[in-house]
């Protein structure tokens, strides 16, 4: 018996289902992907805040702490430094019975990658000495952040609140105190900006600013 092939209605018919159903197939994986990646990022985001809200939460429980001056043992410096793109600054943590002490040394700025940072240390993070001489860890806290920009609250002689982008220990003024409250901004890349405001133990006595 002479075999029949197929006709050229059938291969057509034939081409075009294929390609339907690897239109269809192209689409979910598409769709799929697209889900994974949106997910993906959030996923990423929830971190990144939740990274951000924890340096938040050392600024709300930042202290004075004053340590002595290397030349003068009857001088003490507060250990502070607050400039409109770097914080340095003392603050309270839970001890671990890891060893973990009760207090956390703190650096916060962002590097030429763009990744904000926080350069820590359990010892006395000392911002009038050399980087290199102090044996400090750093965390990376977000990245493709485009810059990160501190204010320090102060009250004027009206009583009312003065935001400030240095809070210079050389100044009289400023000297051997804390502001009582820190606003810190983060701008990322893609245009995105976070905002947190904390009062520190500066402000005990007072209840005008945010929380």
């Amino acid at each position: 018996m002479k075999r029949r092939g197929f006709t050229l209605v059938e291969i057509l018919v034939a081409i075009t289902l294929l390609a339907m159903v690897s239109v269809i197939i192209a689409s979910s994986l598409s769709a799929f992907q697209r889900s994974y990646d949106k997910v993906a990022r959030l996923s990423q985001k929830l971190t990144r805040n939740r990274a951000l809200d924890r340096i938040a939460e050392h600024l709300r429980n930042a202290i004075p702490f004053y340590w002595p001056d290397e030349t003068d043992d009857n001088v003490e410096h507060l250990v502070f430094q607050g400039a409109e793109e770097e914080l340095w600054f003392a603050t309270r943590q839970r001890a671990g019975a890891d060893g973990k002490g009760a207090l956390l040394f703190l650096r916060l700025y962002v590097d030429d990658d763009h990744n904000l940072k926080c350069d820590y240390r359990d010892l006395p993070f000392l911002p009038w000495l050399e980087l290199k001489s102090q044996n400090y860890r750093t965390e990376i806290i977000a990245q493709n952040v485009d810059r990160v920009h501190f204010l320090y609250a102060d009250w004027n002689d009206d009583d009312e609140i003065d935001w400030l982008e240095v809070w210079d220990q050389d100044d009289e003024d400023y000297e051997d105190r804390l502001p009582p409250a820190i606003q810190f901004s983060v701008e990322f890349t893609d245009g995105e900006t976070v905002n947190y405001l904390r009062r520190t133990a500066a402000i005990s006595a007072f209840s005008g600013l945010v929380e």
